[in-house]
């Protein structure tokens, strides 16, 4: 029965996406350092998201170039480290989020249940 409930799915969907994208910035800063290195993230999830709601196969969330990556530093590296904490605190916010709706849904059902 859950599996029909679009809100479901959708937190579901952003909770996967922050985690993901977790480990793409957690990839950038372990390549701080590393000459020639070029920063990545994640395609953004409202227009990927969009595109494939409706599919009845997962997503899958690809890492590409970071479209607004730090300048290149003398080795050639465009990792800023400022900027994927940033990033970092903006995906933990959505993954919260997510599991916030994702709990208040659950909630809701239990309350339209009796339970």
């Amino acid at each position: 029965m859950h599996k029909n409930l679009q809100i479901l799915q959708d937190a579901s969907a952003l909770a996967r996406y922050s985690a993901q994208r977790h480990q793409v910035i957690a990839e950038n800063i372990a390549n701080a350092n590393t000459p020639g290195y070029k920063a990545r993230d994640l395609e953004d999830f409202k227009s990927v998201y969009t595109d494939h709601r409706f599919d009845s196969r997962p997503i899958e969330w690809r890492a590409i170039a970071d479209p607004g990556a730090a300048k290149a530093s003398p080795n050639g590296n465009t990792v800023s480290l400022q900027q994927e904490m940033m990033r970092g605190a903006q995906a933990e916010g959505k993954h919260e989020a997510a599991t916030l709706i994702y709990r208040k849904a659950i909630d809701i059902l239990k309350m339209t249940l009796g339970r």
